[in-house]
């Protein structure tokens, strides 16, 4: 007895070191039974202890016993090497769990940087096998780096302190992030960008590393000397969601005061990746627009958020000498038409939806998805643009409004009395321009230009998801920072896809590495005690 309790005992201590990773008090308890129990088999049976290792009994039933104890050892230590080292491999035959080539260019460039990048997710206690199909990709990723990318998985109820200044993105269903850490493993709360899990989890992965990587690289100019709205002001009115959404997405803001860099001569800073103009309220001086000119030449990207104003005439026809600038040079203006839509739009016919989108680019990429209502853009008072079609630069049309709509020409109606009825003199048919681009191949200045930059506000920008996607989007393809990552197609040869969770490899491992053996050794204890009693 003494034999067998020291025998297991030693084995189970030795396992708990390995799993653990060092010594805890059960694990000592475990040693030091085992400990005992030999010392109590060499004490009381001094002549068997010794035949164990010399005599005729170690080749026979004892030897049994212990070797089957021996093979528990063997592979339950391989088995817990195995997972700990993470090793993986691609056993189908057309390799889905093999990470594309675009995936390996980008991972080369990961193992580049000094510090270490950590995928955090989320998962409460009822997500575990959605946590097990993301850790079956994220996995690749910790193997093909050599641990320069690892893990961490939370549960937020359980960790509560640590998942606070993420719960908002959670709670719309963020629950995978990716960060720098520093030298201490604590995560760069300024690196950190959301991952939206499509189902497609090599390509989401992928492109938010990307994105990590020229995270800073950008620096986005806020225009603040047009009576435009404040970027860090909380007010309805103020632009500080905006701003703060868009450094949460790994940009640098600084405001911009445009005349006063037009009064001394000067020009834009030539680290602006774009500069955004919302909402002007006055009119563009020669000097400003010839500053604006400058930049442009020189590859710069402009943000466009017109409006109405019924108290004023910026970027009213061709008498405004910026709209005419525009015109002139990227085939597009502001109209003095204002966007009315009876079949696409919210609770007024004048909160004008996204009914058409256009993909030519990535701008709109995330807009009118399929099977959801909320990412539509909503714009409130918008006014048409129009777009030359046979412009100087190449250019396009983003958002159109549906081909109920009208574009309404009575303002004096529709501002004093909040009146507005299609008249078929006056009133243009729709489907109106609400968003349009511009980009000029030759310097590769780009432009975006909305009838609405009301949207920009904090009372309007996550009023729908689609607000804030056609910001982040319409600035990352303007400075590249969203370029898009491409994910050549693979036709698979086998289906399904099984996924084996934890809790299945525990089973499996229980089987193959405790029953089977367990059977094998409770059937030498019964030989040995027969062979005892005969």
């Amino acid at each position: 007895m003494g034999s067998f309790i020291g025998g297991t005992g030693l084995l189970l201590g030795s396992l708990g070191f390995i799993w653990q990773g060092g010594m805890t008090p059960y694990i000592a308890l475990l040693l030091g039974i085992g400990i005992g129990g030999l010392l109590l088999w060499a004490f009381m049976t001094p002549d068997d202890f010794k035949a164990f290792f010399t005599g005729r009994q170690a080749r026979q039933s004892t030897l049994a016993i212990f070797s089957t104890l021996l093979l528990v050892g063997v592979v339950s230590l391989a088995y817990i090497m195995v997972q700990r080292e993470n090793i993986v491999a691609d056993a189908t035959v057309d390799g889905l769990f093999s990470l594309s080539e675009t995936t390996l260019n980008v991972l080369r460039a990961a193992e580049r940087t000094a510090q270490k990048i950590e995928i955090t997710g989320f998962y409460y206690h009822y997500q575990i096998a959605r946590r097990e199909i993301d850790d079956s990709y994220f996995q690749l990723y910790v193997a093909e780096t050599n641990g320069h990318i690892y893990t961490r998985y939370v549960n937020p109820v359980e960790e509560p302190g640590f998942s606070d200044r993420y719960m908002d993105a959670i709670d719309q269903d963020y629950n995978v992030f990716i960060s720098f850490v520093d030298d201490n493993g604590d995560i760069i709360p300024t690196t950190t960008i959301p991952v939206e899990i499509t189902g497609t989890q090599e390509s989401d992965i992928t492109r938010a590393l990307s994105q990590l990587l020229v995270a800073g690289s950008y620096k986005v100019y806020f225009e603040v000397g047009l009576e435009t709205p404040d970027p860090i002001s909380n007010a309805a009115n103020g632009l500080s969601l905006a701003n703060n959404y868009l450094r949460a997405n790994g940009y640098i803001t600084e405001p911009l005061n445009l005349p006063g860099i037009a009064a001394v001569g000067g020009d834009i800073p030539q680290d602006a990746s774009a500069v955004v103009l919302a909402q002007p309220r006055r009119r563009l001086s020669e000097a400003e627009i010839a500053v604006i000119d400058r930049y442009l030449k020189n590859g710069g990207a402009l943000y466009i958020g017109a409006d109405t104003f019924f108290t004023n005439e910026v970027f009213m026809g061709n008498n405004d000498p910026f709209n005419q600038y525009l015109w002139d040079n990227y085939g597009l203006r502001m109209t003095e038409y204002i966007v009315v839509d009876p079949t696409s739009s919210g609770q007024t016919e004048l909160d004008v939806l996204s009914a058409v989108v256009f993909g030519e680019n990535s701008i709109a990429a995330n807009i009118n998805k399929e099977g959801n209502p909320n990412s539509a853009t909503q714009f409130r008072l918008a006014r048409a643009v129009e777009v030359n079609d046979t412009p100087p630069v190449t250019n396009g049309r983003v958002i159109m409004s549906s081909e109920a709509s009208w574009g309404e020409t009575d303002l004096v109606a529709l501002s004093t009395r909040n009146e507005y009825q299609f008249n078929a003199d006056a009133d243009i048919r729709g489907p109106l321009t609400l968003v349009a681009w511009a980009r000029d191949e030759a310097t590769n200045a780009k432009i975006i230009l909305l009838g609405d930059g009301e949207f920009l506000t904090n009372g309007q920008i996550i009023s729908t998801e689609g607000n804030l996607s056609l910001l982040l989007d319409g600035i990352g393809w303007m400075t590249g920072f969203a370029e898009k990552v491409e994910f050549t197609p693979r036709g698979y040869l086998v289906t399904p896809v099984l996924f084996v969770g934890s809790e299945q490899r525990d089973i499996i491992a229980f089987i193959t590495v405790v029953l089977m053996p367990g059977v094998m050794f409770i059937a030498a204890v019964a030989v040995y005690l027969r062979r005892l009693r005969q």
